[in-house]
């Protein structure tokens, strides 16, 4: 029962938006999977070099990486449920 609680406690904070206003405002939500490219070297080398001149400045920012031992991988799963997290979890084998 309380998870149901918890579930509409985070709902209640999700942003909420109408996806007919989104075409309106020229706004919209996108997500990218680059993992396609990751052996498209000749074609987009380039792009990820500017990108690592970006990461060197400090124009651009990865999200926040959190490293657990396979041994915490309770506390990684909570850490996921929690909606707390912002970047990615990692789990190490070693």
């Amino acid at each position: 029962p309380t998870e149901w609680i918890k579930m509409a406690s985070k709902m209640s904070r999700m942003p909420k938006f109408e996806p007919m206003d989104l075409t309106t405002q020229n706004k919209s939500v996108l997500g990218f999977n680059l993992s396609f490219f990751v052996d498209e070297i000749d074609m987009l080398g380039h792009l990820y070099d500017q990108i690592s001149a970006w990461l060197d400045d400090g124009k651009l920012s990865c999200p926040r990486i959190v490293e657990m031992e396979m041994s915490c991988i309770g506390d990684a799963h909570d850490l996921l449920h929690s909606g707390t997290t912002i970047g990615k979890i990692v789990v190490t084998t070693k």
